[in-house]
């Protein structure tokens, strides 16, 4: 069901497949998720945030060509992970994360909110999409991110010795969910 949704939202929108410079902070991107869930009155732990934000990453890739995070992806035991979201939010454990992620300004020296200024049409397809994901609970998250063939699958259950960092592509991930998307 959810896939047969987001595969509708994706459909929908395709003609605003507009350009950008560059990938968005993941950690910009996990304080938007935080929003969202906040909203929802939902708790998010590191897990969950980790999961929500690849699945939005994969969809935004899917959706519009273009990595929405320049972060690298990793294939840990629970699913996709990112290195710096798992740092930031592992005071947590596995209770809900109540903080957000600050960033020193390179101009200023000052410390301030990680935020992207997202132009309308990305933050309304993320909006959507996050509304969904951050429902979920960890587990059923993790179950999402373990679907057989799909490019945590594919990484983790992987046969060489070729990957050994574990780094789940975005080419892997645009492969996989953009042919997700059509169907």
């Amino acid at each position: 069901m959810l896939g047969e949704t987001i595969a509708g939202i994706l459909r929908t929108n395709r003609e605003y497949r507009i350009e950008f410079n560059m990938p968005y902070d993941v950690r910009a991107i996990a304080n938007f998720v935080l929003d969202l869930a906040d909203q929802r009155d939902r708790a998010v732990s590191n897990l969950s945030i980790n999961k929500i934000v690849f699945f939005l990453h994969a969809y935004f890739l899917a959706r519009f060509g273009k990595p929405l995070v320049s972060a690298k992806i990793e294939a840990w035991e629970y699913g996709p992970v990112f290195r710096e979201l798992y740092r930031e939010f592992k005071p947590f454990a596995d209770r809900p994360i109540k903080a957000r992620v600050y960033r020193i300004n390179a101009t200023t020296g000052e410390r301030e909110l990680c935020e992207s200024a997202l132009p309308e049409h990305e933050r309304e397809f993320l909006e959507e999409l996050g509304r969904r994901f951050v429902s979920f609970s960890a587990s059923s998250l993790v179950s999402m991110s373990h679907e057989p063939g799909a490019p945590w699958d594919q990484v983790w259950n992987h046969s060489s010795r070729v990957n050994a960092s574990m780094h789940i592509s975005d080419d892997l991930i645009m492969n996989w969910y953009a042919r997700a998307a059509r169907h």
